[in-house]
C-alpha cells in the first residue's frame, strides 16, 4: 500500500512512542516527512536523541526536528513552544548540518519555547551526582530545574534572547534566586561541572560569584540570538493558521512511559510526552489530529536509567550491569552473547548488540527486556489504538519469541484508590505506579521465530507466517490495530499494512 493513499484525506498525522522512547521516532518522522508541509515539534529537549540512517549514514538530531533532511525540498520544520530549548545544542547541530552542506532555510522557532540556561545544567548535575542511590538517571542536560522555574514563574523564554535589557533583569532575578541554593554543594563540584563542554568550558563561571552573568548575558543576546534571530517567531499561530490546510505532521519525544502525568513517576521526564502534550506543544489540539501513530518496539523494548522494568532480561542484574558498563565493555566481556542464549543477562546483551541499543544522546546501554502487552494496553488508552512495530529484524535469528501477557503481582497489600492490590493477583492492563510496577512478576506465552532475512520484504503477506502470527496475536489480544511494520533501518525498509 502507497503512503499517499494510507493518508488519503488526512491533514495532521502525529508520531508518538508507547513505550520509554527509544522506538525508531526519528526515521518515521523521517519517512511520513516526504508527505508533510511542515514537520512540528512540540515536545522534548536536548536529552531526547531521535536517529535516522539514510544511505548508510547516521544523523542524530536532538532539537532540529527529524523532518529537517527535507529542507531543500521546501519542507517547514517547526520547533513549538513544548520543547525546552538549549540555544548552544541547537546551534551545535546547526553546525552539523553546515558541514554536511545541508539547508535548514525553512526552519521556525518557537518564541515561546523554554530557555534553557547555564543554571539549570548546572542544578541537574548537581543534584543527581548527590542523590546516591536516589538517582532518577538524568541526562544533566537542565530539564527538571526548567520546569521547575516555569511552574514557578520565574523562566525565560527564547523571545528573552532578542530583547537584551530585558533578558538582564529576568536572569538576574532568576540566578539571584537560585544562587542561594548553591550553598550546600561542594564548589569544586561546581567548578567542575561549569567546566563542561555543554556549558560553554568555563565560560559561565567565576570564581567569586559562581556563575558570570554578564558572560551569560554576552553568550544569548548576542552569540546565541544572532545565529537563531531569523528563525524565532510566534510558531504556534503560523501552526494555527495552516492546521486542515496544509499536511501537517507532529514529531513526539520521548514516551508515554516516560510522561510526567502518564508515566512511571519519579522515574521520568519533566514533561507530557503523550500525545496530549504533543498538540498541547505546538499550539493545537488532540482533535486537530486526523491518525496518531505510537510507536511500539517489537518483540522487546528497551528502558534507559532507573525505575521499574517487568520483562527485563536478566532483571536486577541487568540493572547493574547497564549502569556500569558501556558498549566496549560489554563487548570484551560477552563476546559470543547470543539471542538463542539460555541466560538472560547474555540474551539482553544480544538484543542490544544486534539493535545498537545505546543511548543516541548519553551513549550509555539501554536495559533490554521482552515485549510487555500490559504496559501497551495502558498507552493505547491515552494514545489511541494505531500502532507502528518497529526493529522488528533485531530478532530474525531468535529461535523463540516470548511477549508479557498480564502480570502476577509479587508485592505487599497495596491500597491503589479504592481497589487494594493483593499478593498473588493477576494484572492485565499495566497499573503505572512504580511501587507496584516493580512488585510485577512478568507471565509470558511463547512463540517460535521467524529466522529468516526480512529487510527486503515489501508486502506484509509476504512476511513468514510465524512473525504474522505474533502480530496478529498482538492486534488481538490489545485490540490494537498494526499500521506499518518497520523491517530495516533505512526509509524504504518499511510495510504499511493499512
Amino acid at each position: 500500500m502507497k503512503l499517499n493513499i494510507f493518508l488519503d484525506e488526512k491533514k495532521t498525522v502525529a508520531i508518538v512512542c508507547n513505550q520509554w522512547g527509544d522506538t525508531g521516532k526519528g526515521k518515521f518522522v523521517d519517512y511520513f516527512a516526504k508527505w508533510a508541509d511542515i514537520i512540528a515539534r512540540g515536545t522534548g529537549e536536548a536529552n531526547a536523541g531521535h536517529t535516522i540512517i539514510l544511505n548508510n549514514k547516521k544523523y542524530v538530531f536532538h532539537l532540529v526536528p527529524s523532518g529537517i533532511l527535507y529542507d531543500s525540498l521546501g519542507k517547514i520544520n517547526v520547533v513549538g513552544r513544548g520543547v525546552a530549548f538549549d540555544p548552544r545544542a541547537f546551534i551545535e547541530e546547526l553546525n552539523i548540518l553546515d558541514k554536511e552542506n545541508m539547508t535548514y532555510n525553512n526552519l521556525k522557532i518557537s518564541l515561546n519555547a523554554k530557555l534553557i540556561l547555564p543554571c539549570h545544567i548546572l542544578f541537574d548535575r548537581l543534584k543527581e551526582s548527590n542523590a546516591g542511590a536516589n538517582k532518577i538517571g538524568t541526562t544533566g542536560r537542565g530539564i527538571g530545574p526548567i520546569y521547575v522555574d516555569h511552574y514557578d514563574r520565574k523562566g525565560l523564554t527564547v523571545n528573552d534572547m532578542l530583547n537584551k535589557s530585558l533578558f538582564e533583569k529576568k536572569l538576574k532575578k532568576n540566578i539571584t534566586e537560585n544562587l542561594s541554593l548553591l550553598k550546600n554543594y561542594d564548589k569544586e563540584m561546581i567548578k567542575t561541572i561549569l567546566m563542561h563542554s555543554h556549558l560553554e568550558n568555563g565560560a559561565f563561571y567565576n570564581e567569586e560569584t559562581i556563575l558570570d552573568i554578564p558572560q551569560i548575558i554576552n553568550y544569548y543576546t548576542e552569540n546565541y540570538a544572532d545565529k537563531l534571530r531569523k528563525y524565532i517567531c510566534d510558531a504556534e499561530e503560523f501552526l494555527r493558521e495552516n492546521v486542515h490546510k496544509k499536511k501537517i505532521l507532529l514529531e513526539g519525544a520521548q514516551g508515554l512511559l516516560l510522561s510526567v502525568d502518564h508515566g512511571s513517576y519519579p522515574y521520568v521526564t519533566s514533561c507530557d510526552t503523550t500525545i496530549s502534550g504533543l498538540t498541547k506543544g505546538v499550539g493545537l489540539s488532540e482533535k486537530d489530529v486526523d491518525l496518531n501513530l505510537g510507536i511500539v518496539k517489537a518483540f522487546y523494548m528497551t528502558r534507559v536509567g532507573q525505575g521499574p522494568f517487568p520483562t527485563e532480561m536478566g532483571g536486577e542484574l541487568s540493572d547493574k550491569h547497564c549502569s556500569s558498563n558501556t558498549k566496549d565493555t560489554e563487548r570484551a566481556t560477552y563476546p559470543n552473547a547470543s539471542l538463542n542464549s539460555e541466560d538472560e543477562l547474555q540474551l539482553g546483551i544480544a538484543v542490544r548488540y544486534i539493535g545498537q541499543e545505546y543511548g543516541a544522546t548519553t551513549g550509555r546501554p539501554r536495559r533490554t527486556g521482552w515485549l510487555d502487552l500490559p504496559l501497551l494496553r495502558r498507552a493505547t488508552i491515552t494514545n489511541g489504538p494505531d500502532i507502528i512495530l518497529t526493529k522488528v529484524d533485531v530478532l530474525n535469528d531468535a529461535k523463540k519469541i516470548k511477549l508479557c501477557t498480564e502480570y502476577e503481582y509479587n508485592g505487599d497489600n497495596y491500597y491503589y484508590g479504592d481497589k487494594l492490590i493483593k499478593k498473588g493477583d493477576k494484572i492485565k492492563i499495566a497499573i503505572v505506579d512504580s511501587l507496584i510496577l516493580g512488585r510485577c512478576k512478568p507471565i509470558y506465552k511463547e512463540f517460535p521465530g521467524w529466522l529468516s532475512e526480512i529487510k527486503n520484504i515489501k508486502e506484509y503477506k509476504d512476511l513468514p507466517q510465524n512473525l504474522k502470527n505474533i502480530v496478529e496475536y498482538i492486534e488481538k489480544d490489545c485490540n490494537v490495530n498494526v499500521r506499518i511494520i518497520s523491517v530495516g533501518a533505512e526509509r524504504d525498509e518499511t510495510i504499511i499494512k493499512g
